[in-house]
């Protein structure tokens, strides 16, 4: 692995911390949904928060099923993005700079606030009338 500039380990912090909010959203979702089960072993299971949203994507009503599979799959192909993007500083040659890693982390965060947005509606339809209004 090559020294990393400060500028560099602030913004694989940053990816890091948003990567991981983005797994516990989707172990949240798939803990209340798909498998009832807890969510500190779903959150804690390795690619399990990934799995058990895919599974209560599936769930959601028909209006909104498409929406909500795509934005779970965005999620874990961001979830990659990051891995691979954190992986390649230990690879010869690898050209990840910060603004990778904080693109990266935008798309994540992105992604995380419209699934949440989604699933709160989803959950608490009055509320999502109120703020349509």
């Amino acid at each position: 692995m090559r020294r990393l500039t400060e500028e560099t380990v602030l913004a694989v912090g940053r990816l890091t911390l948003a990567a991981t909010e983005l797994e516990y959203l989707l172990a949240g979702i798939g803990a209340g949904k798909a498998d009832g089960g807890d969510l500190a072993t779903i959150f804690t299971g390795p690619g399990e928060p990934v799995q058990v949203a895919r599974r209560a994507a599936h769930l959601a009503p028909p209006a909104h099923r498409a929406e909500f599979v795509g934005l779970v799959e965005a999620a874990a192909t961001y979830l990659v993005q990051s891995r691979t993007a954190v992986r390649a500083l230990w690879l010869d040659g690898g050209r990840v700079d910060a603004a990778t890693f904080d693109e990266i982390a935008g798309l994540i965060l992105r992604c995380r606030d419209r699934l949440q947005a989604l699933h709160d509606d989803l959950e608490h339809p009055a509320s999502a009338l109120s703020r349509s209004r």
